[in-house]
C-alpha cells in the first residue's frame, strides 16, 4: 500500500528517521500478558525484527533504569530502541513503519499520547492484487480482502487522531501530500523528501528482499495494474471491500462486460479453501511465536 515509499520519503528529511518494521508492538501482543517487561525484552531481542535493526541489546539495557521493567512500561524500551536507531543516521525524530500496528493503536497512544500516526491506504483492488503476489501472503482474494477490511476496522476508532493519505495521491500529487504529512508531524518542509532516492539512509537500512527494493529507486507507480484483472475478480474484490471503497473514496470500476452475480459468488466460494489454509498456517505460526520467536526464522540472534 505504499508504506515503504512513504517511509523512505520521510527518511529523506534531515530530521526524521523511520525504522523498517521493528514490530515491537506486534511481538508485545503475542507475548503472554502476565510476563514481566524484562522477560518481554529478552523475548524481543531474539526476534528477527530486532536483529534486522542491528542494535546491540546491551546498548538498549544501558539506557533503561537498573530496576525491573514493568510490563506496562515496555514503551520506554521502545523509545530507547528507536532513539538509538535514529541517532545512527544523525536524526532527532524517530518513527516506525510496521504494517500490523493498527491492532495496537490503543496501546501505542497510551505509551505515546502525542504520537503522530499516518495511515496510508491504497485502492483495495490494487492492494489485494499486490498481496496475492507476495511470497508471505495468500493467493486468496477472500483472505486478503479480510486482512484489508480488518485494518480499516482497527483504525476507524482513531480516525480523529490519525492522518490518512492515499498512495494514489502520494504518487500523483507528492508535494501537496508530503506538505500535509510534514505539517501533521510538525516538521518544516524540505525538498529532499521529493528526491528520496538520492537521500536513502544507508544500503543496509532494510532487509534485501525484492518487493522492497523498487521503492528505494524511484517514486514510480505500481508495476501491476488492477484494471487488467478479469472483471469477475474486480467485482469480487469490490464486493468484499465495499465498506473500504466507500470509506476511502474509491469508485466501483466501469467494466467492458459485467459478470453475473453467480460468477462472482462462485469466485468467492472458490477462494475460501485457500483462505482457510492460510489462516490455519498463520494461526499455528503465531501460537509458536508466543513461545519461541525463533521457531519460524531460525536463530535470529546469530
Amino acid at each position: 500500500s505504499g508504506t515503504t515509499l512513504l517511509r523512505l520519503m520521510l527518511c529523506a528529511h534531515p530530521r526524521i528517521y523511520v525504522s523498517h518494521e521493528s514490530m515491537f508492538y506486534v511481538w508485545d501482543r503475542l507475548f503472554a500478558r502476565h510476563r514481566s517487561g524484562d522477560e518481554f525484552l529478552r523475548y524481543y531481542f531474539q526476534t528477527f525484527s530486532f536483529c534486522w535493526l542491528g542494535i546491540d541489546p546491551a546498548d538498549v539495557l544501558s539506557q533503561l533504569p537498573a530496576v525491573p521493567l514493568a510490563r506496562e512500561k515496555v514503551g520506554d524500551a521502545f523509545r530507547v530502541v528507536m532513539r538509538i536507531h535514529a541517532a545512527r543516521y544523525g536524526r532527532v525524530r524517530f518513527g516506525d513503519k510496521t504494517l500490523l500496528y493498527p491492532g495496537s493503536l490503543a496501546r501505542m497512544y497510551a505509551d505515546f499520547p502525542d504520537a503522530r500516526i499516518i495511515h496510508i491506504v491504497r485502492d483495495p483492488r490494487g492492494t489485494i492484487l499486490s498481496l496475492s503476489q507476495m511470497p508471505w501472503a495468500s493467493s486468496s482474494d477472500f483472505a486478503n480482502a479480510a486482512i484489508y477490511e480488518t485494518g480499516r476496522e482497527q483504525v476507524a476508532p482513531f480516525r480523529d487522531r490519525v492522518l490518512q493519505i492515499r498512495l494514489e495521491d502520494l504518487l500523483g500529487e507528492p508535494r501537496s501530500t508530503m506538505e500535509r504529512v510534514l505539517g501533521f508531524v510538525g516538521e518544516p518542509w524540505d525538498e529532499a523528501v521529493l528526491d528520496h532516492a538520492r537521500h536513502l539512509p544507508a544500503a543496509d537500512d532494510m532487509p534485501p528482499v525484492p518487493w522492497l527494493e523498487p521503492a528505494g529507486r524511484s517514486r514510480a507507480g505500481p508495476g501491476v495494474r488492477w484494471q487488467d484483472m478479469p472483471p469477475v475478480r474486480i467485482r469480487l474484490i469490490e464486493t468484499l471491500c465495499r465498506k473500504s471503497l466507500a470509506a476511502y473514496g474509491y469508485a466501483p470500476a466501469t467494466l467492458p462486460s459485467e459478470p453475473g452475480r453467480l460468477r462472482v459468488l462462485w469466485a468467492a466460494l472458490a477462494s475460501i479453501p485457500e483462505a482457510v489454509c492460510f489462516a490455519f498456517l498463520y494461526a499455528r505460526l503465531f501460537r509458536s511465536c508466543r513461545r519461541d520467536p525463533d521457531c519460524f526464522f531460525g536463530d535470529a540472534a546469530s
